[in-house]
């Protein structure tokens, strides 16, 4: 890899590039006298000014700590020379991160774009803006040859008519928002490491990370190509199936098992306790949400803090997921009980979410669930019952109101003859 952490003393500290940039100044000889043509001398002076901007204009110039410390009280020289020795390791970090990443200078502005390599400056603004990133005016330099390559590629397919300009923004919406999660769950994971292997501290683990991460791109990238192939692999499968489903409603085209788990009074825990205890918490529910669901044969929609949402191919399947979150994370000690809401019927997906009454009519029976226990309607009973009969047993069935839905009969789902999943743990 081009600029890795051989690159990171090379970077010039804070405290010292205010009069060595003076004495580049004085030093650097003018055009006319060295026989240099102008385009030349600018292009150097160019070199220079990309190889003196060492931090990234999306994280914005860091800022010095010792200043930002003046009006709390003073403070010893030894802790300003320390706070200053830790700015310029985070700003040699970065930097040689940025170099790695970018793999180059940023040479282009979008109006630059739009004249030297044919890209509508529009297309430029909407996939700048779909991937997350602040938008930036016409003649702002901030782009690479990779972004012009990236930004390219896609752009072309909408002007020769292969994607719609439409298709273009949700796709790149789809990459910038599933990418940074990625990046924030790698790195948050590496710290996260580093405090409970190594016993840092949060700055420590911070900055082990900055300085593991070149090391270890490459293969974080190949793991990012495979993984994508191999579930692209697994819904093009799925997608296949549903052409031979015959009467499909086309408002509402997928019949889906879908369910939310949650832990009962997660939030009220929350404020009382530790940052590292409730981190701690959240881990264990992920992990065991995800394992169980993952055993089932369900795939796992979206988390949110101590809520998880899930799907299924079969009525069966979700219901034997539903019943095993059930039973796994009330019975877990370091967990407050868990609460499930099923129902089976049909919806439709967009942008990796579904959306429809079904999955609305799921949300809503969990929150009145009681702990421990798993809430299904009269049709998904129904539905379950006739594909695994005897599998799981339902309770009474009884009428309730649900929040902007009405009343609903309900029913509770338990064990029956069915086997309790073996997570293999």
């Amino acid at each position: 890899m081009t600029g890795g952490m051989e690159d990171l003393d090379r970077a010039t500290d804070p405290a010292e590039s205010a009069s060595a940039h003076a004495h580049e100044a004085e030093q650097r000889p003018d055009a006319e006298g060295t026989g240099l043509d102008a385009e030349d001398a600018a292009r150097r002076e160019a070199e220079a000014s990309a190889r003196r901007d060492a931090v990234s204009v999306e994280t914005a110039e860091l800022p010095d700590l010792s200043r930002e410390e003046e009006g709390r009280g003073s403070i010893d020289d030894r802790e300003i020379l320390e706070l200053n020795r830790r700015f310029a390791a985070v700003r040699r970090s970065v930097g040689a991160l940025e170099r790695v990443l970018l793999q180059g200078p940023r040479k282009y502005s979008r109006s630059d774009l739009a004249r030297t390599q044919d890209i509508p400056e529009r297309l430029t603004s909407v996939y700048w803006r779909s991937l997350g990133f602040t938008p930036v005016d016409e003649d702002t330099v901030v782009f690479t040859d990779e972004d012009a390559y990236a930004i390219g590629d896609l752009s072309a397919m909408v002007e020769e008519g292969v994607l719609s300009e439409r298709l273009f923004a949700s796709i790149s919406r789809g990459m910038g928002f599933h990418m940074g999660r990625l990046a924030m769950w790698i790195t948050e994971a590496l710290v996260d490491e580093a405090k409970h292997a190594d016993g840092l501290d949060d700055a420590e683990a911070r900055q082990q990370m900055l300085d593991s991460v070149p090391e270890l791109l490459e293969i974080f990238e190949s793991q990012v190509i495979y993984t994508f192939r191999r579930q692209l692999a697994a819904y093009v499968a799925r997608a296949g199936s549903e052409v031979l489903h015959r009467d499909t409603d086309e408002l509402f085209p997928l019949q889906r098992a879908v369910g939310f788990a949650d832990l009962v009074q997660f939030t009220r825990l929350a404020q009382d306790m530790p940052g590292a205890e409730l981190a701690a918490m959240v881990g264990r529910f992920e992990q065991l949400g995800r394992d169980i669901i993952s055993v089932g044969g369900g795939r796992v929609v979206k988390t949110v803090g101590d809520e998880i949402m899930f799907l299924a191919d079969t009525p069966e399947d979700g219901a034997q997921i539903a019943m095993t979150l059930a039973e796994i994370l009330t019975e877990d000690s370091d967990l407050p009980p868990a609460r499930v809401g099923l129902a089976w019927g049909s919806m439709f997906s967009r942008y990796g979410d579904v959306f429809g009454p079904i999955v609305n009519l799921a949300a809503r029976m969990e929150s009145v669930a009681r702990p421990g226990a798993v809430l299904v309607d009269a049709e998904t009973a129904e539905a379950i019952s006739q594909a695994l009969p005897g599998g799981f047993a339902f309770g009474e069935a009884d009428e309730v109101e649900l929040h902007g839905i009405g009343a609903v009969q309900v029913q509770e789902m338990r064990r029956g003859r069915s086997a309790p999943l073996d997570l293999g743990l």
